[in-house]
Parts: structure tokens; C-alpha cells; sequence
């Protein structure tokens, strides 16, 4: 990632010609109502959103600490944009798009200033409490090196990959998030599994 390059308008979207269907996705007829004034939408977006946020943040900025006070800050902006707010894509395709642009402006900002950023707790996942002990340990040797060679990964790879692999957004819609083309996307994705298989081998030895 270009370092020293301030990403101005983090929180802005493009939405282009693309038009949701807010039948279809309930999270933008929530953010509908409360732009209509409901706040009680507002609430339920931010209980139902901020974990997987959080987590994916975490995972961007490495730093569990800072990933919580930039969800808030995503939602700060939410709540700032929603009289301006049209249902043209998924809202958690907008939503993740404002906490990519935060995540790489807060990256650039600690490059900056010359600080590394923290490893602190970044994964939430943990071993299946079933299972007994050794398979507990090899579980969480195998997270552990699959976060580190996460870590390794050009931060525009890790957050195409993550918004694939853990939430579930289709190509169009992490291009959208993202600000890059379709095919800017799949070669992102292409490039981040060989290069997380790669990371994975060297961790590994």
C-alpha cells in the first residue's frame, strides 16, 4: 500500500448504478427506518454489526484495542450520513467500505509516525471446548499460523480476502467496498490464497 498517502473521504461511497433491493436486505430497510427517524433500527444495526466489525478490523489494523474505536467510529459516520443514505447496495457492503478506508487511513497514520501496530488479540476464534487437548493445541497452533500468515498479506489482499472468505460479500459487492474494479477484486483474491499458502508453508517449517 502507498504509504504517507492520506486517504481523504473515508466514509464517502460511490454508489454508483447499482440499486438494492431493500425487501431483500434487511439491514438497509433498518437503516431506512431510522433515516425515517426510527433510532431503535439504529440500535439493532449496531448490536447486529459491531462483532463481525470488530473482528474484521482487528484483522486489518492488528490492534484489538484500536479495531473497537474505529467500529465506533464507522458507526459515528452511519449515523452522520443517514439523512443522506439511499438503499444502492447492501448496507453492509457501505458499511464495510467506510471501515476499509478508516482501517487503511489508520495504517498510514501509524507508518507516519513510524509505529508498528500491536498484535493484541486480533483473533477471536477459539479451539472447539469438545475436544480434548491435543486436538485444542494443534486447533490453535493451526489459527495461529494461518493469523500470522494473514498478517503477512498486503492489507489490500487481507481485506478483499476477508470480506469474501468471513463475510460472505460477492466480488461485485467487495469492489464496491473496496473502490476497485471486478477484475481488480478476483486477481486481490487470486493473489492473497496463493500468497496466504505460501506464508502458510513458511510458517509452517
Amino acid at each position: 500500500m502507498g504509504r504517507g498517502r492520506n486517504r481523504l473521504g473515508a466514509g464517502r461511497f460511490d454508489w454508483g448504478e447499482r440499486v438494492a433491493d431493500p425487501e431483500a436486505d434487511p439491514d438497509a430497510r433498518l437503516m431506512l427506518a431510522f433515516r425515517a427517524g426510527d433510532r431503535a433500527a439504529f440500535e439493532t444495526l449496531f448490536q447486529r454489526h459491531t462483532p463481525p466489525l470488530v473482528n474484521f478490523l482487528a484483522r486489518m489494523v492488528r490492534d484489538r484495542g484500536r479495531a473497537e474505536e474505529l467500529a465506533q467510529e464507522v458507526f459515528i459516520r452511519i449515523y452522520n450520513a443517514r439523512e443522506r443514505y439511499e438503499a444502492k447496495a447492501r448496507f453492509s457492503t457501505w458499511m464495510f467500505g467506510i471501515a476499509h478506508n478508516l482501517a487503511l487511513n489508520d495504517l498510514d497514520r501509524a507508518w507516519r509516525k513510524r509505529e508498528r501496530p500491536m498484535d493484541d488479540g486480533a483473533e477471536t476464534r477459539h479451539a472447539d471446548p469438545g475436544a480434548g487437548p491435543e486436538e485444542q493445541v494443534d486447533a490453535r497452533r493451526t489459527s495461529e499460523r494461518l493469523e500470522t500468515a494473514l498478517r503477512g498479506l498486503p492489507e489490500r489482499q487481507r481485506a478483499a480476502l476477508l470480506l469474501r472468505t468471513n463475510e460472505g460479500l460477492g466480488y461485485d459487492e467487495i469492489a464496491e467496498a473496496l473502490g476497485v474494479s471486478m477484475a481488480s477484486v478476483k486477481s486481490l483474491i487470486h493473489r492473497a490464497r496463493e500468497g496466504l499458502s505460501q506464508k502458510l508453508r513458511e510458517v509452517g517449517r
